[in-house]
């Protein structure tokens, strides 16, 4: 199930995040480290209500935070519309829930969050190094529009988008409970 994040779900997000730096760093990836993300983060999307988790058998197991907060380096990219868009950050999956399908669910919810808010376009961004990241993203049907250089690291951000169909709207039950304003 995917809800809105409640104060008491901060923890368990930090636990996921400070879970997935060293796979990362395992990769060959910095994108994710002791400065970035912080608790801070997520307590300003749990405050700004754009924070969500997925939640399996009474445990936090993924978090997504979907909003319209765009880096001012995206003003740099050429998108495939100039129209207002949502985008999600800071995507993370427990350790052990990975290969479950959380990731690609917390997305899915994303994009028809998008769509209920009235807005059919997504952008969102990843370290180039993120080779797994970039898979999900065009699986899911995001394409690669360009690169940025973003939080002074030493690869460049690739940048993806989506056009949302209506077909995108049509499993509503995984939005119940969140708020259509």
């Amino acid at each position: 199930m995917i809800r809105k994040a409640e104060l008491r779900d901060i923890q368990e997000i930090i636990e996921i995040v400070l879970g997935t730096i060293p796979i990362m760093r395992e990769e060959g990836s910095d994108q994710w480290d002791d400065t970035y993300p912080l608790r801070k983060d997520f307590e300003r999307d749990l405050q700004n209500g754009s924070l969500f988790v997925f939640e399996h058998n009474q445990e936090v197991v993924g978090s997504i935070t979907v909003d319209q907060i765009q880096p001012k380096e995206y003003e740099t990219i050429t998108w495939t519309r100039n129209e207002p868009a949502y985008v999600f950050h800071r995507l993370a999956v427990k350790l052990g829930a990975r290969k479950l399908g959380v990731a690609s669910q917390l997305i899915d919810f994303a994009e028809k969050y998008a769509l209920l808010k009235g807005v059919k376009y997504m952008r969102i961004d990843t370290y180039s190094v993120n080779q797994k990241a970039q898979q999900l993203f065009l699986k899911k049907g995001y394409k690669k529009i360009g690169a940025m250089e973003f939080h002074g690291k030493a690869f460049p951000f690739y940048c993806f988008d989506k056009e949302l169909s209506v077909n995108d709207r049509q499993k509503p039950a995984d939005l119940q409970g969140i708020e259509r304003n």
